[in-house]
Parts: C-alpha cells; structure tokens; sequence
C-alpha cells in the first residue's frame, strides 16, 4: 500500500512538473510559432512572438495570447544556460521589418514635426517567474519616411523599467541620472555591428527606481539625444515597441492596457 500511495504521489508530482513545461492553451487566441504575430486594436498592434536570438537553443517554448484588448501578453519557458538575450515577446506598433506600418499607428513619424509620442502599460509579473530578464521599451529610428523590411535603422533607444541581476545594456555608460519626464535615468550608448561593419547605434535608458507600470512620451527621450548631438531632427520614428527581452529562465507577463499615440 504505501509503494503505491508513493507511486501515485511520484506520479502526480511528475504530472504538475509537466503542467509547467508546456504552454497553457485556455485563451481566445494564442500561438507558439517563433516570430507568430497577433494583430488587436484594429490592426494597430500586435502581439510578436519574437525569439530572435535562440539559434542552437533547443528545449524552449514561448507563447503570445490575447483574449481582449485587457487581458493579453505572453508566457516562456527557456532552459538556456548561456548568456545573451534569447527573445523579446513584444507589443508592436508600426514597423518591425516589415512593408510598411501599422495602420492609425501615426508612424512614421519625423522628430522635426515636434509631435507628441506618448505610450504607456499597464501589466502584472506572474509571482513565479524566475530567471533573467528586463521589461523595457524598444523604439526604432530611421532616416526615411517609408521603411521597408529591408531597411537598416540609424538608431535604436531602450528604457527599461524593470530588470533582474546578470543583465545590462550594451555598450557603457555616458550620463548618469538624467532627469527625463521628471524621472532619472542613467543613460548608455552601444553600437551593433555585423561582422566588424557598423549597423545601428542604441542608446538604452535605465530607469534609476524601477517600476512595473508607467507612461512616457517618447520625444522626451528623442529630444535629449537630440540635444546631445548623437542624431539629426530628420530623423523618423518608425517604430514603438515594448516587451520581455529574456536570458533564461520562465514567467509570464499579462498586460490590462497599451497604447502608443502620435499626436
């Protein structure tokens, strides 16, 4: 009697260790293919199961849902142990080398217009999510108005609101407590590169008291670097995005509100 009370508990606990390595299926709309896009809010946004970076990485899922335009976001699972960033599950709106731009996005749109860009989200952390990460902002810049999925950006900012130990931005340090839309920030400028030629610069902004909800306007930050001579106000803004970049490790984030308005 008792091996078979210990064999019915070794079986239910494997039972509930396999519940939490496959993603959950109870949603409106889900989808776990890489790079699956779920368009909401009239195609102004989608969901993108983004997991650009898990190359040689086997034995993970991600999974984007949306059940309303309140309840959506995504779940993960990475079992890697090496460094770097595995994927960014992300809420876009406007270009991700695509054709083109979201429609009503309002992008792109050109920093010398002096329009407002303002974004926020509002979302909870599942308690049990562990490992590596940071919730952050990816924004886009171009130097044309009509970005293609062939298009290389001239510029990429981050702002990070929330992040765990083993992560950083890349590149160094360049400002410290910057004060940007009465909240300081230390600021970061790295370049990426494609076998030693030079692609993009990003300059990532991290967010000094860390948050899980808050708003921007997005031509503070532009402003700022405007202002610091690292590009010209013929720049475009092509792009708002804001999402999970993961190293490792599982969680879940469930977003009751985005929005990114031009205006």
């Amino acid at each position: 009697m008792k091996n078979k009370l210990r064999n019915r508990s070794f079986i239910l606990m494997m039972i509930a260790a396999m519940l939490t390595l496959v993603p959950a299926s109870a949603y409106a709309a889900s989808d776990s293919t890489p790079y699956a896009k779920l368009n909401f809010n009239s195609n102004k946004y989608y969901l993108f199961n983004n997991s650009w970076g898990s190359s040689g990485i086997s034995g993970w899922w991600q999974t984007v849902y949306h059940n309303s335009n309140t309840n959506f976001g995504y779940v993960w699972n990475w079992k890697a142990t090496t460094g770097g960033v595995k994927a960014y599950p992300s809420i876009v709106s406007g270009w991700h080398w695509t054709e083109g731009y979201t429609p009503g996005s309002g992008l792109p749109t050109r920093l010398s217009d002096n329009k407002a860009i303002n974004s926020g989200v509002t979302y909870t952390l599942d308690p049990a999510t562990n490992g590596q990460y940071n919730n952050a902002y990816d924004i886009w810049l171009h130097n044309t108005g009509t970005a293609t999925w062939s298009s290389t950006p001239t510029e990429e900012i981050m702002i990070w609101n929330r992040w765990t130990s083993g992560v950083g931005p890349i590149g160094g340090l360049v400002a410290s407590n910057v004060s940007i839309g009465g909240q300081g920030y230390d600021v970061y400028r790295g370049e990426i590169t494609d076998n030693g030629v030079h692609q993009w610069w990003v300059y990532s902004f991290l967010k000094r008291t860390q948050t899980d909800n808050f708003s921007i306007n997005v031509k503070n930050f532009t402003d700022y670097l405007v202002g610091k001579n690292y590009f010209p106000t013929t720049r475009y803004v092509s792009s708002i995005e804001y999402g999970t970049e993961i190293t490792n490790g599982s969680g879940q984030v469930n977003y009751s509100n985005f929005y990114a308005n031009v205006q």
